[in-house]
């Protein structure tokens, strides 16, 4: 299930060899045991491809993706940044016997999981709110979720608006299984190349030249969408704040059974990670430990206030720095005439009394 490469690298996975990527592997999976402990109870994983978070050695998990293993390995056959001796055994494949099977269908036999691992998936999936409930179907009363996410401000949805509670409801209403055309039209015209480091030091995004597709290679994507082919892209753009925010929302609709527990920033990269957690049964609101909103205001817009706000106290600065300047300059004048004229008019007084 994993996509779209989030970031460029100087060699390809492969140049680098399988050692090295079992190494990042293991500092990622380091990352993912802060965020939540899931060394103990069975768990499910994802899409992993080649970088499996979990490990079968150590972990009880399962893993699920799009096709079972050699179905990967061929598909990815001739992928520079996919090595296929570290696909796992794929246990619960979506493709099966000529049929595609729900999430919660496909990993119903090893069901219930008590964590459930997914890096970089969850902006791909048509059907959000359906994906949060395929997977409450299947996880015990106190699950986790581990989440990588796209933070869409350091990535290359860097051109792209933050996706709504409402585009969700659509693909709910619809049963989306595969992006829409809207997803695919508005990914394919707008990712863009950028440099997640450039992007946390403040420089300014990259312009329109850097995008990577023309707008005719966009609507040839959208054909084949309309066509029924299965175009993988980021469906929905979320920031850490936009998760929370619509994670909230969609639990106050009534169609969600999970909650955030913790947030947690990857500064100079593309990605931030969320540790969700299924809400317990009888749990009220209030009793939920859930981070409150940084603001009353939705991300983008407490965003574009704060620059105002800045640029408004920078202009107050600047103002009361011309007054200072002014009332020195005039002060110097006044120092300056005394020093100058002073002498003169002494004379003139000693003039008219003599």
């Amino acid at each position: 299930m994993q996509g779209h490469a989030d970031r460029a690298t100087e060699n390809t996975k492969r140049e680098r060899g399988a050692e090295a990527q079992r190494a990042a592997m293991k500092k990622r999976r380091d990352l993912f045991l802060g965020l939540h402990d899931f060394t103990a109870g069975r768990g499910l994983e994802i899409g992993p491809l080649d970088a499996g978070i979990a490990d079968p050695d150590q972990d009880d998990v399962r893993y699920v993706d799009v096709y079972d293993t050699e179905g990967i390995r061929a598909h990815y056959a001739d992928d520079p940044n996919v090595i296929a001796e570290l696909v796992p055994h794929v246990d619960y494949p979506l493709h099966q016997d000529g049929r595609i099977l729900s999430l919660a269908d496909a990993a119903a036999p090893g069901a219930p999981y008590d964590w459930v691992i997914a890096s970089h998936v969850i902006e791909h999936v048509p059907d959000v709110i359906g994906w949060l409930q395929q997977l409450a179907a299947v996880t015990s009363d106190d699950a986790r979720l581990l989440l990588a996410v796209p933070d869409r401000r350091y990535c290359f949805d860097r051109h792209r608006p933050p996706t709504t509670v409402g585009e969700a409801l659509v693909a709910y209403q619809e049963g989306h299984t595969r992006p829409s055309v809207r997803a695919v039209y508005d990914f394919y015209s707008s990712v863009v190349d950028v440099s997640p480091r450039r992007l946390w030091s403040g420089a300014r995004p990259p312009g329109r030249a850097a995008r990577m597709h023309d707008p005719q290679a966009a609507l040839r994507h959208v054909e084949n969408a309309r066509s029924g082919t299965y175009v993988d892209c980021h469906v929905w753009t979320f920031t850490p704040e936009s998760l929370l925010e619509q994670v909230k929302e969609l639990r106050a609709l009534g169609l969600c059974e999970w909650y955030v527990e913790r947030l947690q920033l990857r500064r100079g990269t593309v990605e931030f990670l969320a540790l969700l957690r299924r809400v317990p049964p009888g749990a009220s609101e209030a009793e939920l430990p859930e981070p409150p909103l940084a603001s009353d205001l939705p991300d983008w817009l407490e965003g574009e206030w704060r620059v105002r706000e800045r640029v408004r106290e920078l202009r107050a600065k600047l103002k009361e720095s011309r007054e200072r300047y002014a009332a020195l300059e005039s002060s110097r004048s006044v120092r300056l005439s005394r020093a100058v004229l002073g002498p003169v008019r002494s004379v003139l007084r000693r003039r008219r009394r003599g």
